[in-house]
């Protein structure tokens, strides 16, 4: 029998989807449940609808009879904006045709529960409660609304505390042991006024073995800096890349005192170039295919990207940067995506070397 002591996180990047994004400022682009799902079905893995082997000792909901379960409750506040089902893609929740979601609402309080009674039994098996999310997280949206689980009106899981992903699907897990005997009931909640869209898919009891979706393949090598491409070596001026296969590493800092004054909470590519003092280095973005709100910046420190930017831009699609190198030596360009991802076109513009060598051969492309 398996103890899980901790709530743990799997997350699968290559689900990334459009943020919310603070009403005052200028980036108000929520979307609606089927412009998630529709980039899901375009950019994630090709989840089928088959069928998930659950033994008798187990509990499995996908949410594939369209509407909220028999035997789950539902707890109505704003009844326009509550807890529903949704098949609006074929292949857009993260297993079969349908997840369940709750939309927001601009100014009336919502506070939506779907709930389900489950007894306990670990020797049996029934120990671990598990489900895949998404939601805001890391913008002025998601201080907007509380998205939570409950057991017996306690609560032993909240989204905001348990990840820093901005609608990336993710595996979470709460051990059930403490209840063993006991049969419970388990809410997942939304409470707030002007949030975001949540999504909420294939929640499971059982002792941690049960069905799961296949995992996420292995991160390209300059996931992070320490792979970072040589774009000298690359030898591209024009080049693309799909963010939906990377992870969420590094952002520029935090709203209002980032190079780009913003934060990133989507995914990330980094690549490298050696500059000499006084080189200039131009280079812009765009994305190619659905919907993504892109960020670019150079750094001389992934680690420390808010001290060490040089240049960035959140300004709108395309993002470009320009800088002059301050100082020889290496310099970290990273694309990444304030939300969302997708595939990305990135065009090095001209960099207009000075006369020290570090450009070696490569510099004839650019002339």
């Amino acid at each position: 029998m398996k103890k899980w002591t901790t709530i743990l996180v799997i997350t699968l990047t290559c689900l990334a989807a459009a943020t919310a994004i603070a009403g005052q400022d200028s980036k108000d682009q929520r979307l609606d449940l089927k412009s998630f799902l529709d980039m899901n079905r375009v950019h994630g893995p090709a989840y089928s609808g088959r069928s998930p082997s659950i033994t008798p000792r187990s509990m499995f909901e996908g949410f594939e009879g369209g509407a909220i379960p028999a035997g789950w409750v539902a707890d109505v506040t704003n009844p326009s904006r509550t807890w529903s089902v949704s098949g609006a893609t074929s292949t857009g929740a993260l297993e079969g045709d349908f997840c369940a979601y709750v939309g927001y609402d601009l100014s009336v309080f919502q506070d939506e529960m779907i709930s389900f009674d489950q007894t306990i039994d670990v020797s049996g098996g029934s120990s671990v409660l598990s489900f895949w999310m998404a939601g805001s997280r890391g913008d002025t949206w998601s201080a907007n609304a509380a998205e939570t689980v409950e057991i017996d009106g306690v609560t032993v899981f909240d989204f905001d505390s348990a990840t820093s992903s901005q609608f990336i699907w993710e595996k979470f897990f709460v051990d059930l042991g403490a209840y063993d005997g006991q049969t419970v009931t388990i809410t997942f909640r939304y409470r707030g006024v002007d949030g975001d869209l949540h999504v909420l898919d294939a929640v499971t009891v059982d002792d941690g073995t049960g069905y799961d979706v296949p995992p996420p393949p292995p991160s390209p090598a300059n996931d992070l800096c320490a792979g970072a491409t040589d774009l000298q070596e690359q030898s591209l001026t024009v080049f693309d890349l799909d963010l939906c296969l990377y992870a969420n590493d590094y952002t520029p800092g935090v709203f209002g005192a980032s190079c780009t004054g913003w934060g990133a909470n989507g995914p990330d590519a980094t690549y490298k170039i050696h500059l000499g003092q006084g080189e200039s280095f131009t280079v812009c973005e765009a994305p190619t295919s659905t919907y993504i709100d892109l960020a670019i910046y150079a750094v001389t420190d992934c680690a420390d990207a808010q001290a060490t930017c040089v240049a960035g831009d959140d300004s709108g699609n395309p993002e470009c940067i320009s800088f002059v190198a301050p100082a020889t030596g290496w310099y970290y360009l990273i694309v990444d995506a304030y939300s969302g991802c997708g595939m990305v076109t990135v065009t090095i513009d001209s960099p207009v070397a000075n006369e020290d060598e570090s450009w070696g051969a490569v510099k004839a492309i650019y002339r």
